[in-house]
């Protein structure tokens, strides 16, 4: 029988090999011999790798400009765009997929009026990041582009807005910020007009005329906005919110933003899937129910920082299409509310659910995770729960890729490896070895659990995240942490102490 080595494999299983080892694994693999590099030179392999530069580039811009590999995302972070770098970007503009500049300038004035001729018509770009960078300019058209982030501590204008406005025709998601925006009632009064600003736009302000206008001419594809940092005054988001044929599905609301207005909001946007309260002020139930009440399609509800919620809980857990929910740190709900929303649960499709510090009972939060065993991502820190509970999770929320379980005092050895002294047929047994998905586990300032409890159940295919900290009844020897990381072979972020 003749023995066959990994580089007579065909490509195409090659290529499906490397698609399970992580960014590094992959890159260094690339340079073992040019069959490989050529395999690996493709969109699925190389689309989440990121190409950074980063201050006196030139150099490197010129080594990197003899790359073979056509790379997709590119980070530039405190660059002088120079003759250089503008010739960089735009040889390579063809495969320019995802772009980031952050506090980067053109210093000379003289060569920014140059650079205007070097337009840069990328294609294939879907996701443009401009972060205090004013160099908006080198980027029209944009005509494939699906997401446009425009924040400025200075210099976001009419002029900037503008151009962007008559060169995007896909726009799906749009965030800006760091600006005051002048309201319409200063419009007005200063005559600023869409006819003005498309014939002679502001390079000094940003209007909101000017925002509506970009935002009318992309309503027929926008779905998600991000108001957050945007000077944008409660009444013009409203008016935003009332124009026709914008159908949103996710909206990030500004600090000032009033808990009337959020209802108002919900009422004009109906297609509404995702709302993030966290940061509206005086949220309570009231106004979450009235939330609920326009959107009962809704899949998204994050109300963390502490928001003084409490019988809403009732009605967040009817919405049947609910998929991610978070409660972080929302004391005011008490255990009886869950406990009469848990009795009457609807919401059984959940893939993140956040109830970190959370008056839950452990009978109710059993309940709640026996309904929903799709759950990936779970935070339960702080809360009650039992050994009991974790061996049930274990056991049936096998999906789950990302798990904290921060200062639970009931938390013992046995959770963690399913071994219990008085063992009850209602329990089956499991390990927390058993979630063979899991990247992340945060065990922190749990007293109960030693060395040998770890030992036995923290062993992992992909984790890559363990967190330790604080935990009384752990020794935290070399050998201790060399056998942890032996046991879990993808581990890369491992702080057992401070």
């Amino acid at each position: 029988m003749t023995t066959r080595g990994i580089s007579s494999l065909p490509p195409e299983v090659l290529k499906g090999m490397f698609q399970f080892l992580d960014v590094r694994s992959r890159l260094k693999a690339a340079v073992v011999c040019k069959t490989w590099c050529q395999i690996m030179d493709c969109p699925q392999l190389l689309c989440d790798v990121k190409i950074q530069f980063s201050g006196e580039v030139d150099e490197t811009i010129e080594r990197f400009s003899r790359m073979t590999r056509h790379f997709q995302w590119f980070s530039f972070y405190k660059v002088i765009i120079s003759s250089t770098v503008a010739e960089f970007l735009k040889n390579h503009s063809s495969q320019f997929v995802i772009l980031l500049f952050r506090d980067c300038e053109v210093i000379d004035s003289k060569f920014e009026s140059k650079l205007q001729d070097k337009i840069l018509h990328c294609d294939n770009l879907r996701t443009l990041h401009l972060l205090n960078s004013n160099i908006a300019f080198l980027f029209v058209p944009l005509l494939n582009l699906t997401k446009l982030e425009l924040h400025m501590y200075s210099g976001l204008s009419d002029y900037v807005v503008s151009q962007c406005t008559k060169s995007l025709s896909k726009l799906e998601i749009l965030s800006l910020g760091d600006s005051v925006v002048y309201n319409e009632e200063a419009c007005k009064r200063f005559n600023v007009t869409e006819e003005e600003i498309e014939i002679n736009p502001s390079h000094t302000m940003l209007s909101f005329v000017c925002v509506k206008m970009l935002i009318e001419k992309n309503r027929a594809t926008l779905r998600e906005i991000d108001f957050l940092r945007l000077g944008l005054l409660p009444e013009d988001i409203l008016t935003i919110s009332t124009i026709e044929g914008l159908e949103l599905r996710l909206v990030l609301f500004p600090k000032n933003f009033n808990y009337t207005y959020v209802e108002r909001f919900c009422e004009n946007q109906l297609s509404l899937v995702t709302v993030n309260l966290s940061k509206s002020m005086y949220v309570g139930d009231n106004t979450v129910s009235a939330v609920i009440k326009c959107l009962q399609n809704l899949q998204e509800l994050i109300l963390s920082s502490k928001r003084t919620i409490d019988k809403c809980i009732l009605e967040i857990f009817q919405l049947q299409n609910l998929v991610k929910l978070n409660l972080y740190c929302c004391y005011d709900i008490s255990q009886l509310s869950y406990h009469k929303a848990v009795l009457n649960l609807k919401t059984f499709k959940l893939k993140y659910l956040d109830l970190s510090h959370a008056k839950i009972s452990d009978d109710d939060l059993f309940k709640l995770l026996k309904c929903n065993q799709n759950i990936h991502h779970l935070k339960v820190s702080g809360t009650c729960i039992s050994n009991k509970t974790l061996n049930m999770i274990c056991k049936n929320l096998i999906r789950l890729e990302f798990l904290t379980l921060s200062s639970c005092r009931a938390i013992s050895d046995s959770g963690l490896t399913g071994v219990f002294e008085n063992y009850s047929d209602s329990l089956t047994q499991t390990p927390l070895s058993n979630l063979k998905n899991l990247t992340h586990l945060n065990l922190n300032k749990n007293s109960l659990i030693t060395n040998e409890g770890c030992i036995k159940a923290i062993r992992f295919p992909k984790l890559k995240e363990l967190f330790l900290h604080n935990c009384p009844g752990l020794i935290l020897s070399e050998e201790f942490k060399m056998e942890l990381r032996e046991q879990n072979p993808c581990l890369y972020n491992f702080n057992p102490s401070y």
